[in-house]
């Protein structure tokens, strides 16, 4: 078992990282970090020892605490967005990782161990930090490797804070929240639909129905989830027959009558493979859109919802349509590599594309809204890795800048929006580690805050080592002044809106 092996006095740091006081700092100068990945030849017998990262400057750890949470800057490092160390006598606990202790000195941190995929295969994982600086900062270094060879990376380790030393909240605040004694705390959160006074929360352990008229007092009243195998990841509502419905996109997807919570039952299957989807209502009929792991957006009639037909379908020729957004007939499609597609389903048997834009700057065309500000429409785009951010693209199809960038919104490079929705002249972003922000889009050009609200804690118990997680679904009641945050780690978030 290894062993933490600095032997000097620790200063609890908070967000400074220098060296204590009476240190003399090293001789030789600490080079800048060029973040970047990239591969290399390697097997499971790489990356041993630290100094198999390449050469440290000696002494910069000494009298240094690594503990808390550490925030990975400067490239996308795989799935994680962080580190965090945990001192336990002589021990040192890695991301929680009691199996593989840690080592340290003065001049390097390092942990090492050995994994397995879901289908067994064994594979590395190794980090070191080393060269703190002055400001704080220190390098970091992650390798993954399997029989094939490494995937190597190389960041900028900052103490993990929340944006622009913001607190907890900006005329947002916490009206409410849940997460049921029984609820599997390693399910992912995904996103979070109301009507009336009651939530509909989906999770990837299913349907969580949620009474809310008491918003600091949820209560559950259901918990459906399907028989057999499943990736529950979104949630819309539909109103017909005088019922409610819950359509959940999953493999393949599922109708639930909702009407009463308590006997919330399946009722169809519709035979899509779907990510996400979306509802719309339109000269009579319910129609639900969905966005498909296989590029496509087939739309099926729900007027009667307990037997769905398929209408038509769209080929966004992309890896995946991510997520989706109709208005009046027209869809905003999120088609990942393959950028904003504006395709007009007026009629759903025979879609026409109008436009794409695909100037994103990451290349990941996440989640869109469309929002009509002054007699012109407008479509709120996020991206989702890092350095992802909110563009505004004008769509209105008779203006000059058409299929155009005319404006832009971004907390860090290293937190990513996830979705977007808008409702009068605000946009409202579930922004992962970023929580909520709420946006005055009245001048389209120059999106300002209105206010926040950080539901993820940097250095909180819950929190975890992914790049994805935080706030990741949302929906606003107007009329109650409510936003609702489906998180990550927390589950059901209410939060009260003073941003009116």
């Amino acid at each position: 078992m290894w062993k933490l092996v600095i032997a000097v006095p620790v200063l609890v740091l908070g967000a400074c990282g220098d060296n204590l006081e009476g240190n003399d700092p090293p001789d030789t100068p600490i080079p800048a970090v060029t973040p970047a990945c990239d591969d290399r030849p390697g097997d499971l017998q790489a990356f041993l020892a630290a100094d198999d990262f390449g050469p440290a400057v000696e002494g910069t750890l000494a009298g240094w605490d690594p503990s808390g949470r550490w925030f990975l800057t400067g490239t996308r490092v795989g799935g994680v967005s962080s580190y965090h160390f945990e001192v336990r006598g002589e021990q040192l606990i890695v991301d929680r990782d009691e199996d593989n202790p840690g080592t340290a000195d003065e001049t390097a941190l390092f942990q090492r161990g050995v994994y397995a995929t879901s289908e067994g295969e064994p594979f590395v994982i190794a980090k070191r930090v080393s060269n703190l600086r002055d400001d704080g900062t220190a390098r970091a270094d992650r390798a993954v490797c399997n029989a094939e060879g490494c995937t190597v990376c190389r960041a900028v380790l900052v103490r993990a804070e929340h944006n622009a030393g913001e607190g907890e909240g900006e005329r947002l605040s916490l009206a409410g929240e849940l997460f049921g004694a029984d609820w599997d705390r390693l399910a992912f959160t995904f996103n979070v639909r109301v009507a009336g006074t009651i939530a509909y929360l989906i999770r990837q352990d299913g349907l969580h129905i949620i009474e809310t008229a008491d918003p600091a007092r949820p209560v559950e009243l259901k918990h459906w989830r399907r028989n057999g195998p499943g990736y529950s990841n979104d949630v819309k509502l539909v109103e017909a027959n005088g019922k409610r419905y819950a359509i959940i996109a999953d493999i393949p997807s599922d109708v639930v009558d909702v009407t009463v919570p308590a006997d919330a039952h399946l009722v169809a299957q519709i035979p899509v493979e779907a990510h996400t989807l979306f509802t719309e209502t339109r000269g009579g009929k319910h129609y639900v859109y969905f966005g498909a792991y296989d590029g496509t957006t087939p739309v099926f009639d729900v007027t009667n919802p307990e037997a769905p037909q398929r209408v038509g379908a769209y080929d966004a020729r992309a890896s995946v349509v991510h997520d989706l957004m109709i208005d009046n007939g027209i869809a905003y499609l999120n088609a990942w590599e393959e950028g904003l597609h504006v395709v007009d389903y007026t009629n759903p048997a025979q879609p026409v594309v109008i436009g794409k834009w695909k100037q994103t700057p990451t290349k990941t065309s996440h989640s869109s809204w469309a929002m009509h500000l002054g007699g012109r429409t407008i479509a709120l785009h996020g991206e989702e890795t890092y350095g992802a951010h909110l563009d505004v693209v004008d769509v209105d199809r008779a203006s000059p800048t058409f299929l155009t960038s005319i404006g832009s919104f971004k907390t860090r490079d290293w937190v990513s929006i996830h979705n977007v929705m808008a409702s009068g002249t605000r946009a409202y972003i579930a922004y992962y580690q970023d929580g909520i922000r709420v946006l005055d889009m009245a001048d389209p050009a120059q999106p300002k805050q209105l206010g926040y609200f950080n539901t993820w804690d940097p250095q909180g118990p819950l929190t975890s080592s992914r790049f994805f997680e935080g706030a990741v679904g949302i929906d606003v009641d107007p009329a109650r002044k409510l936003v609702f945050v489906a998180d990550s780690p927390r589950g059901l978030v209410i939060l009260r809106d003073a941003t009116f």
